[in-house]
Order: C-alpha cells, then structure tokens, then sequence
C-alpha cells in the first residue's frame, strides 16, 4: 500500500480525520523534532506517551 502523505486520513493519535498539515506538525512533534507545545492538538492530549507510541506506529509518520 503507498501512503498519500497529501491526503486527509484518520489518525490514532485524535481518533478523527486529520489534514496533511496537522499530520506532519503533530508527528514532528510526538517524535521529538519540535516542542509538544509548539503546536496545540498534541500539547492537548492526555496522554502523550501513548500519544507517541501511537504516532511511531503510524504509517503516516514514516516521513522517508
């Protein structure tokens, strides 16, 4: 399966359909390239730990 790292899709770490935009800011941020408080929707989860097993799990967080 290719991934369209340009299309809306649904993400575990919210549990709804995020942009492509939200994706690559909140990604960058679970796996620890920005600040958790730089961007607002992960600086809103409960729990960041399993916020960013979630994320490194994702397909879409594979920025290769």
């Amino acid at each position: 399966m290719t991934i369209d790292h340009e299309s809306e899709h649904m993400c575990p770490v919210y549990g709804k359909v995020i942009d492509p935009d939200l994706c690559y800011d909140s990604a960058m941020c679970l796996l620890g390239f920005f600040k958790v408080e730089s961007t607002r929707e992960p600086n809103e989860v409960p729990d960041i730990e399993e916020a960013r097993m979630l994320c490194r799990a994702c397909d879409y967080s594979n920025m290769e």
